[in-house]
């Protein structure tokens, strides 16, 4: 049996961690994604749909996964959704890769649990867990079993650390290939490899990140998204949405509130 939380003025959740991001609300806007990052998405109430270039038809489902930098159209119809960004450096996916029934084109659909995988989020939905509680269900909900078949880079790990460290600056690639002793063309391989994306494209990726996470601190859109390093607010506008295919008051001018739930540590 699958919990349905359809009321409209229960608040949107935006949580901000390090390592993940959570959006628990109503999405009114049909997504054109190319996304920094893998996304689970998981539809509370009713089924949404995607197809991409190579489809003629789009495929319903309830739950979906996306690797980084994959083109997809996704038509939410005014579902009530999580939407989760996974870890950059790609453990999630990979584990969530191997729970999937489906699969077609780069998108895999249809999780195995996925009636407990609602019920889940929906509980996370009414409860309105605060930043700690939320991240510790959400880690059991994406638990781990590919932790001895999974590769992780350390140099990769070194300079995503960098890039988050210097958010406000334009290392060049070559700055970033030094501090890791590899050539340029090796490093922009390897990091390609690792997270699915161009250098570039996720430290775009993060700075939107930055920008949600200080508004969530009380600092204005157009200073949150200077501080990230973005020239002006439409810089910001524009990269939001040629990333997640929608507008930004899509989410942070939410007619039923939108909470935006900053972590008291790095999670």
């Amino acid at each position: 049996m699958v919990l349905v939380v359809t009321d409209e003025k229960i608040p949107s959740l935006l949580y901000l961690w390090d390592k993940r991001t959570l959006y628990i609300g109503p999405l009114y806007e049909k997504l054109m994604l190319s996304q920094g990052a893998a996304t689970l998405t998981v539809a509370l109430d009713k089924p949404i749909s995607f197809i991409d270039e190579n489809m003629s038809q789009p495929i319903s489902c309830r739950s979906l996964l996306l690797p980084a930098g994959l083109s997809v159209t996704i038509d939410t119809q005014n579902a009530i959704v999580i939407n989760c960004n996974l870890d950059a450096l790609g453990r999630d996916y990979f584990a969530l890769s191997h729970q999937m029934l489906h699969r077609r084109g780069g998108v895999a659909y249809e999780l195995k649990n996925e009636k407990e995988v609602i019920n889940e989020f929906c509980a996370m939905r009414l409860a309105q867990k605060n930043s700690q509680a939320a991240y510790e269900q959400l880690d059991k909900i994406l638990a781990d079993t590919s932790s001895n078949t999974f590769k992780i880079d350390s140099r990769v790990v070194d300079v995503v650390e960098r890039i988050k460290q210097t958010v406000d600056d334009n290392l060049s690639v070559e700055d970033l290939a030094g501090l890791v002793n590899l050539s340029v063309p090796r490093l922009v391989q390897l990091f390609k490899k690792q997270t699915g994306v161009p250098m570039r494209r996720f430290r775009l990726w993060h700075r939107l990140y930055v920008t949600a996470l200080k508004m969530g601190q009380g600092v204005n859109l157009t200073q949150a998204a200077i501080s990230a390093g973005f020239t002006d607010s439409s810089h910001f506008s524009h990269t939001f949405r040629d990333m997640l295919g929608m507008t930004p008051s899509a989410i942070f001018s939410q007619p039923n509130e939108l909470k935006i739930m900053v972590p008291d540590t790095d999670q």
